[in-house]
């Protein structure tokens, strides 16, 4: 092990006020895995080092790396830049408050507190909604051949949304449905 990272398992150690046992104890390991560590002699493993990153309130970065000096602190995330995935998307937060949010209804960005979902209705698919319409008028009223002048109103529709939110700078490539 690095003994920059053995010498700052020991700095936090003592800025908590815990022995070696006192820290053996609350992580659930032997003494001596701790001198171990604080020797240079030994690594920590992963579990052992989240477990000491919470003991300590810090990140696994600052835990490890010596250019990382912020404390963490799960409640107080709106100066903090992130990226979140999940079942309900992708968020991704920057320091100045600009986010992003891609997810099944297409995608939104905040910027200046202004929320838009415009890609919601740029990826709505309308040419469904034609499709249900064009196969009632054909098989209730028997419109088959009149009925083709509804497909006319998918350009149309798209015209309309591109007036009123702009054109979508994504084009079609976020409207896949993946969550």
């Amino acid at each position: 092990m690095n003994i920059e990272i053995a010498n700052r398992l020991l700095e936090f150690r003592k800025q908590n006020n815990l022995s070696q046992e006192e820290l053996a104890e609350k992580i659930g390991i032997s003494r001596q895995a701790v001198s171990k560590w604080e020797c240079a002699e030994s690594s920590p493993d992963l579990d052992n080092l989240i477990e000491l990153a919470k003991l300590y309130n810090v990140t696994l970065d600052e835990l490890l790396f010596t250019g990382a000096k912020k404390k963490y602190d799960e409640k107080n995330d709106e100066e903090k830049e992130y990226v979140s995935i999940g079942w309900n998307g992708i968020h991704v937060k920057d320091k100045d408050g600009t986010e992003v949010r891609i997810g099944g209804r297409g995608h939104s960005v905040v910027v200046d507190g202004k929320r838009t979902w415009a890609s919601f209705w740029h990826c709505f698919p309308f040419w469904s909604l034609v499709t249900i319409a064009y196969l009632l008028m054909g098989f209730i009223w028997n419109l088959w051949h009149p009925g083709w002048i509804v497909w006319l109103t998918i350009p149309l529709y798209h015209f309309i949304i591109e007036a009123v939110f702009g054109k979508d700078p994504n084009h079609d490539d976020d409207c896949d449905d993946d969550d």
